[in-house]
């Protein structure tokens, strides 16, 4: 990064930076694979396909667990089951049981002086329902989710690409190099990196940081958290003036 350059956006990632997902989607992920397979998985062997990369979709995630117990079962079921437990009967499921990880004051500060923004995995309604439910919309001008993705999800740079396209379209044209990705997963380092942004791993309180901060470190990651609280230090040290790196 020039010395010149600062940073005037972020994007994050919504699961495990924003808000702890382990009794929501990881939870609806076990139950579903038990459901249709009756046997129990924990956190561990999630995060072992998350590790692997390509599971930003937690559909996928689900099936692929399914499948590789050599069940066949239409992932079309597999997304009602999951959506069952994770959305309930009117949005009384698992998504209410969803813990901040990030202060509002630290929101406070870092919307004075970055655009914020929000590229997830998640269906825009539940993300959009989240951001409502805990009085974060006004935060985030910017929200990226899976329907504007398509088949182009993480670790591929499209979603992140997107949101400067939507950001330009919107008179706020920047640069990659102007913008942070902030996320927990080995695919959004990835996407960070071949996107030209800088990327700020993230290690959710439900994750090993021993195991997955030099996960994310190999993966591209320019620093990792154990607290998203920690991130206007981080960012400070990101744009001192010795502090530079190739983008690749």
């Amino acid at each position: 990064m020039p010395e010149s350059t600062q940073l005037n956006a972020l994007l994050f990632d919504m699961d495990g930076v924003l808000v702890d997902v382990s009794r929501s989607y990881r939870r609806a992920i076990e139950e579903t694979v038990e459901h249709f397979t009756g046997r129990k998985i924990d956190e561990n062997d999630i995060q072992r396909y998350k590790n692997y990369g390509g599971f930003e979709d937690d559909w996928k995630l689900t099936h692929a667990i399914i499948t590789d117990t050599a069940m066949e079962v239409p992932i079309s079921r597999v997304i009602a089951e999951f959506q069952d437990r994770y959305r309930g009967d009117d949005w009384d499921g698992f998504i209410t049981d969803e813990p901040t990880l990030i202060d509002n004051q630290i929101l406070d500060r870092l919307s004075e002086n970055h655009i914020l923004g929000i590229v997830t995995g998640r269906p825009e309604e539940e993300a959009e329902w989240t951001l409502n439910h805990q009085d974060w919309s006004g935060y985030f001008p910017l929200l990226v989710g899976k329907e504007k993705q398509g088949d182009r999800q993480k670790p591929d740079p499209f979603p992140l690409e997107h949101s400067l396209t939507m950001l330009a379209a919107a008179g706020r044209e920047l640069r990659p190099e102007e913008v942070a990705y902030v996320g927990d997963s080995v695919d959004d380092m990835v996407a960070a990196r071949e996107a030209g942004m800088w990327s700020i791993g993230v290690v959710p309180p439900y994750v090993d940081s021993g195991d997955h901060e030099p996960l994310l470190e190999e993966k591209g990651a320019d620093v990792v958290l154990d607290d998203p609280n920690d991130l206007p230090d981080a960012l400070s040290s990101l744009q001192s003036p010795s502090r530079t790196r190739a983008m690749s």
